[in-house]
């Protein structure tokens, strides 16, 4: 049993947009697209890192230098400045998946208030969105950027809570990331874990409230 929340808040990467493209750009660099879960998974561990050491660096840069350690640790040689030519093309022109443009105008429709909260630096993030063709069905979009602290982090869903004048109790977080669902159940969101292509929630973690295969099953089973 959940309660209807007032504020549906969407991870961005992944969950709404497809990062083929960025897969892509990333295996070509690498010369082996089985490398790209390792370059993403380097990408969240630094994140974290800048996190726990008080430092920050947009996530675009952190991404660039997570390539360039993944490349080093496989034999090749890769300079920061073309790591970051590489990223920052494909991740500023992402798709939407199939579901998204339908899904987030009927939640739209429907009432609630839509919230894009993401780990992308604020002028890319407006950037994907505007290219996606899904900016203007938010009623806010949010970057860490900001605040400077990276999702999971608990000060991240609190301030985004705060910017959208809604409680926990009111708030919902859609996610394709397991870490991302773990964070903000942690702060007290309900939570809902989007099944995209090789993503599945943390076995660890706390089940999410619901588990989705798309946007419009979302509607289906927060207007029941």
């Amino acid at each position: 049993m959940i309660r209807k929340p007032q504020t549906l808040f969407f991870d961005v990467n992944e969950t709404l947009l497809d990062m083929n493209a960025v897969r892509e750009a990333v295996g070509n660099a690498l010369g082996d697209e089985n490398l790209v879960p390792v370059w993403f998974s380097t990408l969240l561990h630094y994140s974290l890192v800048e996190m726990a050491t008080d430092s920050f660096h947009d996530f675009a840069e952190i991404g660039a230098a997570a390539l360039v350690m993944t490349a080093n640790a496989n034999g090749k040689t890769l300079e920061l400045a073309d790591a970051q030519d590489i990223i920052t093309e494909p991740m500023t022109s992402l798709p939407p998946h199939e579901d998204v443009a339908e899904g987030l105008e009927a939640l739209r429709n429907e009432g609630f208030q839509l919230v894009a909260l993401s780990n992308s630096a604020a002028q890319g993030l407006d950037k994907q969105l505007r290219y996606a063709g899904v900016y203007t069905q938010f009623d806010k979009v949010l970057s860490v950027q900001n605040i400077r602290t990276y999702k999971p982090y608990p000060k991240v869903y609190e301030w985004a809570m705060e910017q959208a004048g809604v409680t926990p109790s009111q708030a919902m977080m859609i996610a394709a990331h397991g870490w991302d669902i773990m964070g903000a159940a942690a702060c007290g969101m309900q939570t809902a874990f989007v099944s995209r292509p090789g993503k599945m929630p943390y076995p660890l973690a706390p089940a999410p409230n619901l588990e989705v295969a798309s946007l419009p099953e979302l509607l289906t089973k927060l207007t029941v």
